[in-house]
């Protein structure tokens, strides 16, 4: 299957899976997954251009549910992690709308992709974990902003405040952990010389935080 596009896109599925977030969260809510579909959208036509084969309806099922219910307890419900339960969340929906389960299967695959230490090793659960990331080396306005909501979420879902200098230190062991990866999907995630487009943006980033001297205003 060469899909380049997400094409359609089911109204109803995406209702029942943005039900599945929370609203209050400042970045895992359901605009992140819309701006992972977007993602998802230029990562498909490079595939497509590239001639890499891949499954895109499996990858919008896949970010359509990869951070379902991230707002709950997961580890109280049974899961491991997070990513965990939103894939089985996701199995439950899907299954409910008689998806196919070969392709519940690989959805549940590209969704625990998505995990930090996750394995990726099929163009699908690659082109999904890169579309969770994209954020990484996104313009540094859409960047900041991101890391100031993900700040917030931080702090109301551990009931904490954040110091600057705090939130800077976990921002860049975070996405230092991050750059010694590479996703082997298209030539802006990984070329010979180990450092990409995507991994040139995601320093530039890293680098115009750790240099701002106290916390921006939200952008």
């Amino acid at each position: 299957m060469r899909d380049t596009k997400l094409a359609g896109r089911d109204p109803a599925l995406e209702a029942r899976a943005r039900a599945l977030y929370d609203e209050r969260l400042p970045y895992h809510n359901f605009d992140h997954i819309l701006d992972t579909l977007a993602s998802a959208e230029v990562i498909l036509e490079r595939c497509a251009a590239e001639h890499i084969r891949i499954d895109a309806t499996v990858v919008y099922y896949a970010l359509l549910f990869h951070d379902a219910g991230y707002q709950e307890d997961h580890l109280a419900l049974g899961h491991a992690s997070k990513e965990a339960y939103s894939a089985a969340l996701a199995a439950d929906v899907l299954e409910e709308f008689g998806v196919a389960s070969n392709q519940v299967r690989k959805t549940v695959a590209a969704i625990l992709a998505t995990e930090r230490d996750g394995s990726f090793v099929s163009a699908e659960q690659k082109a999904v974990r890169a579309a969770d990331l994209s954020g990484m080396a996104a313009e540094w306005p859409v960047f900041l902003r991101h890391s100031l909501n993900l700040k917030r979420e931080y702090e109301l879902l551990h009931d904490c405040e954040l110091s600057w200098a705090a939130w800077q230190q976990n921002s860049e062991q975070v996405l230092s952990f991050y750059l010694t990866q590479e996703i082997r999907l298209t030539s802006y995630f990984h070329n010979e010389r180990r450092e990409s487009a995507f991994h040139t943006a995601v320093r530039d980033n890293l680098r115009r935080l750790l240099a701002e001297p106290e916390q921006p205003g939200a952008a």
